[in-house]
């Protein structure tokens, strides 16, 4: 087992021994066991799950970066959300409002950030569903 933490800039949003954890990067999908070699990676906006003896914790993660070191695994995010924490009706009023922007809009930038509020918004959806 290894110690795994999600910090955001609201606090320690998980603290907890895991077994194993899965995440996306930017590089695609991956998950790594205790004694892994180390790695820093760029997170996706995307699912994290962190699995501890036949427990599975599941966050929604704005994507981020991720240090592992072997021992201890640390998720850097501007937010993550469990399942119970995501209101999937508003979440689906956010896409379908941004989707509305996106066609009006003709800044290159603005679509960007249209786009990127759609695809946070579709994993909190997904993440929600779970509960």
């Amino acid at each position: 087992m290894f110690n795994v933490k999600i910090v955001t800039p609201k606090g320690i949003k998980f603290s907890g021994d895991a077994d194993f954890v899965e995440f996306t990067t930017v590089d695609g999908s991956m998950g790594v066991l205790e004694k892994r070699l180390p790695i820093i990676t760029k997170l996706k906006v995307s699912a994290l799950k962190i699995k501890s003896n036949d427990k599975t914790e599941l966050f929604a993660v704005n994507g981020g970066i991720l240090d592992m070191d072997g021992k201890e695994l640390t998720v850097l995010t501007t937010d993550a959300e469990r399942p119970e924490d995501i209101d999937v009706e508003t979440a689906m009023k956010a896409v379908e409002e941004a989707k509305n922007q996106l066609k009006i809009t003709n800044d290159k930038i603005e679509k960007t950030k249209i786009q990127s509020d759609i695809e946070k918004n579709m994993v909190r959806i997904n993440i929600g569903k779970t509960k």
